[in-house]
């Protein structure tokens, strides 16, 4: 059996953003509640490039530094609210970059893709017999569907857009791919989505603005829950990588509203310096684990031999509790 690495990594990060105070007008709440509370000083959006150009602009960007590398398979774990319905990003990815002999699929479990992906990935890679070579891409916009005069909606309203590129191989990389744990609630199943598809086909009045249908229980004891459940994700990744959380040097979060990320790091009993909190980037969907990951690298808070958990969590309701990760060079 081979190990999973992850080779090296892409960043595309808009170079326009609203701030906190843009937010307020727009969602009618006091600009201290949007920074203070919501957590977002600033968020980059896109209104230029699709999803899929950002998605292949990263790749062109990631796979630009390694030659004529043969990819296996490309795979798109990010928003679905994609340039087109019924409609994949992974073969348009290969298209653009001419790969030949590989194949792409889209891979959805919302803002938790990536880490759903890796997890998918890990065992693929490992049963190789030969060299392989995958690419994944994730990319969102989905800044743009959310409806931020409806306060249902209000943990929404830090979505930003944004994309990320990931070379992973069975060869060597830059960290090795650990263990992950996910976890799904299905009762949560329906309270955020969008009115397209074929339920609402007759709908003339649909919107393509997310709805947000909160049910009692969600109301009343879905912070609890998704508290439990990402304890349970991260400490269990840990156990099944042979760790501990006095191991972790380093947890990649995705943004949330600031008490709760801080809540969190209180419950696993580990300093705020271990984690980034992603004030000036808002909710990059299945983007934040990387650039939370590449923060930590530029502040010098991983190095070799450092392990870092990666954490999320998508509507639907799935928490991936983490792909754990190890520096090796």
């Amino acid at each position: 059996m081979r190990k999973a690495y992850i080779v090296d990594y892409e960043l595309y990060i808009p170079s326009t953003y609203v701030d906190y105070k843009q937010l307020a007008l727009e969602t009618g709440l006091p600009d201290w509640v949007v920074r203070d509370k919501l957590g977002i000083s600033r968020k980059p959006i896109e209104r230029s490039l699709s999803v899929s150009d950002m998605a292949k602009l990263v790749a062109k960007k990631l796979m630009s530094k390694y030659g004529n590398l043969k990819i296996d398979l490309v795979v798109y774990a990010g928003s679905d609210f994609k340039d087109k319905y019924v409609w994949d990003v992974a073969p348009d990815v290969i298209g653009h970059l001419g790969l030949s002999n590989a194949y792409g699929v889209d891979v959805s479990m919302q803002c938790v893709s990536s880490i759903v992906a890796l997890d998918l990935l890990k065992p693929r890679l490992a049963i190789k017999d030969e060299d392989s070579y995958i690419l994944l891409v994730s990319a969102t916009k989905q800044s743009m569907i959310v409806n931020y005069r409806d306060k249902a909606s209000t943990f929404m309203y830090d979505f930003s857009d944004g994309a990320a590129a990931v070379l992973l191989s069975n060869v060597d990389g830059k960290y090795e791919v650990l263990e992950s744990s996910i976890i799904t609630d299905g009762r949560f199943s329906n309270v955020v989505h969008q009115r397209l598809g074929e339920r609402f086909i007759n709908d003339y009045n649909q919107g393509y603005l997310l709805q947000v249908n909160r049910n009692e229980e969600f109301n009343k004891s879905f912070e609890e829950i998704s508290l439990r459940n990402f304890l349970y994700v991260i400490k269990n990744a840990l156990e099944r990588s042979g760790l501990t959380i006095n191991d972790v040097d380093y947890f990649a979060i995705l943004h949330m509203k600031r008490s709760f990320h801080d809540r969190i790091l209180k419950e696993l009993g580990v300093s705020s310096d271990k984690s980034i909190y992603l004030e000036n980037y808002g909710h990059m969907q299945a983007v934040d684990p990387f650039l939370s990951l590449w923060l930590a690298e530029q502040s010098g808070k991983v190095r070799k031999g450092s392990i870092i958990v990666l954490v999320a969590a998508g509507t639907g309701w799935t928490w991936g509790g983490a792909t754990v990760l190890q520096r090796v060079e």
